[in-house]
């Protein structure tokens, strides 16, 4: 590859001196252009983008001091054009003002030609480092980027309707330390992340990974947002360093129970709005970040609100509210809600708080990452009912397309039996759903399946062993009540640990193959007082008294999913059916 010639600007108003230096100058191989005043220098150096400027002091028009000003200027960051000041003044003033002007090295005359060489080499040594610096900097930034880019895939690409929640996300550098995550729930709920890791940059991102592996496989099999908040924060206190945690706020949105489970762990004050911008609550942060402690603090529970269909969730890391103006004010939590507030009443809250926020900073530097998500509470995948499990088309009653002999029997059962304390902190669902999937393999009709279990214990712990009357829930006042008094009597139940305890609820399982699909028979037990089944059953359909009423789903809807659905023992026991074709 042919070498490209280096260019030298010489900036003097004496033409003996010009044409002595650039004699010099090309027997190093370099091209000149020359210029007779400071002015004239600073236009030829941005036409040219020389290698090298050797600058005169005294001159005509603008003084080398100025001119050499206005060039490094020009220059930029991380762009080392070396400039040699050649002059008669051989004074240590003339040395001091060479330096604050911005030259990199000066050269006294007389001077021999060998000595003049041996600066311009040594010069263009330091030139050739600083390019080298450069090069390497570029590559590693593209790198990062590549890096940026791929991390971004595996973590946020994946998050589920993209296309249904508002987010902002400005990184202060290439990576950023705030992660934004949302789940789809085996029933149908859905769980939303926003997170902020300590600082920001690459070593603010190092926990991304595992925290976004660990939020999707919990949330896939079906863990509550609390059991989700524990492990990862004993996974962030085993792998972050000591001085770096993640501070987190989590919220799962049920749109069939129409409620929201928020819990705030070190973020700024997350927000419920109604359709006109009101906002309704706001979730102040009730734990230290994750990583700090070991564990959870023992009084840790969720906030547990009423939504409507037109709600909206927004949470918010702390850049936002921390960003400065030219005058150092905080954007603030004030601007950011009025800014949210006119955003939600012209339909596009985060282009409005984005720009808002754009309008007050007017370009100053980014100090933090900056991030917001913006959830509504409603139009979420629905789950599909029926308890009607169709005959492919081609196939008879007659044919027996499943195939179930009368004395057959189940090829594998499951029993699980809890007690006490084991109530409160146990949540039996994923554990079974991941026996069936260890046992049977994936498939889409375990989402059915998990709705019926999850419903069937809940109806069994709330309304049989804890004796709660879900008809509370009909107002925002009696939903609060009746999640407190749900935690309240847990708690009971967590205090009897240290006897035996007559609570229990009992779950049994009996999985049947057949010719084309499967049945699980499944049976619930617990220890309450019951109900009168003849007021709960008429006329072969569920009644939505308030014992069962369940936030207007409940065991009607099970009842959907089941093949049949059978309450004994006063209704403290439950057996209900499933069957699925392939």
């Amino acid at each position: 590859m042919p070498r490209i010639q280096k260019i030298a600007l010489v900036v003097d108003d004496s033409k003996m001196q010009c044409k002595l230096l650039s004699v010099l100058l090309k027997e190093e191989d370099y091209q000149v252009i020359i210029a007779n005043d400071g002015a004239s220098g600073v236009q030829m150096y941005i036409e040219h983008q020389p290698d090298l400027v050797l600058m005169d002091i005294n001159m005509p028009i603008m003084d080398g001091f100025e001119a050499t000003r206005r060039i490094k200027k020009l220059s930029g960051e991380g762009t080392l054009a070396p400039l040699i000041f050649i002059t008669s003044m051989d004074s240590e003033q003339a040395f001091i003002d060479s330096v604050d002007a911005g030259g990199d090295s000066i050269l006294v005359r007389p001077f021999t030609p060998k000595v003049f060489k041996a600066k311009i080499k040594a010069m263009q040594r330091i030139s050739d480092l600083v390019d080298q610096v450069k090069g390497l900097q570029l590559e590693q930034q593209n790198d990062a980027e590549l890096a940026e880019k791929m991390m971004s895939g595996v973590i946020e690409a994946r998050n589920f309707a993209l296309d249904k929640i508002g987010t902002i996300k400005k990184a202060a550098t290439i990576f950023s330390g705030d992660i934004q995550l949302t789940a789809l729930c085996p029933n149908g709920d859905i769980h939303v992340l926003l997170g902020d890791f300590t600082g920001h940059g690459l070593r603010a991102s190092i926990g991304a990974i595992p925290v976004t592996d660990t939020f999707r496989a919990m949330t896939k099999k079906g863990f509550s947002i609390l059991d989700i908040v524990a492990q990862l924060n004993r996974q962030m206190f085993t792998l972050l360093p000591g001085d770096l945690f993640f501070a987190a706020c989590f919220a799962c949105i049920s749109e069939h129970e129409k409620s929201a489970y928020i819990f705030n762990a070190g973020l700024p004050d997350g927000y419920l709005f109604d359709v006109q911008g009101t906002i309704k609550q706001q979730f102040v942060s009730t734990h230290p970040p994750l990583g700090i402690l070991p564990q959870l603090l023992a009084d840790a529970q969720v906030e547990v609100v009423q939504v409507k269909p037109n709600d909206r969730l927004v949470f918010i890391t702390d850049g936002i509210v921390e960003a400065r103006n030219p005058a150092g004010d905080l954007f603030d939590f004030h601007r950011f809600e009025q800014a949210a507030i006119a955003g939600i009443i012209q339909k596009d809250l985060v282009n409005n708080v984005l720009s808002s926020l754009d309008d007050f900073c007017e370009n100053c530097e980014q100090e933090d990452d900056i991030s917001l998500v913006d959830v509504p509470c409603s139009g979420w995948q629905q789950i599909k009912v029926s308890n009607k499990v169709t005959i492919p088309e081609g196939f008879t009653e007659e044919d027996n397309y499943f195939a179930l002999a009368d004395n057959s029997l189940p090829t594998w059962s499951y029993h699980l039996h809890l007690t006490g304390g084991l109530l409160k902190k146990v949540n039996p669902i994923p554990l079974v759903m991941n026996q069936i999937n260890d046992l049977e393999g994936a498939g889409e009709h375990w989402q059915s399946l998990y709705t019926i279990l999850t419903e069937l214990f809940i109806n069994a712990l709330d309304h049989g062993v804890l004796g709660l009357n879900s008809s509370l829930k009909n107002s925002a006042e009696g939903f609060s009540q009746y999640f407190k008094e749900r935690a309240h009597r847990l708690d009971l139940l967590a205090n009897e640990d240290n006897k035996v305890s007559e609570d229990f609820v009992g779950i049994a399982l009996k999985y049947f193959p057949l010719a084309h699909g499967g049945k699980m028979v499944i049976n619930i037990k617990d220890s309450g007082q019951g109900f009168d089944i003849l007021d709960v059953f008429k006329d072969n359909s569920i009644a939505m008294n308030d014992g069962l009423k369940l936030s207007g789903r409940g065991v009607e809807l099970v009842n959907q999913l089941c093949d049949t659905l059978d309450y004994q023992e006063q209704g403290t026991l439950v057996t209900a059916s499933y069957i699925w074709h392939d």
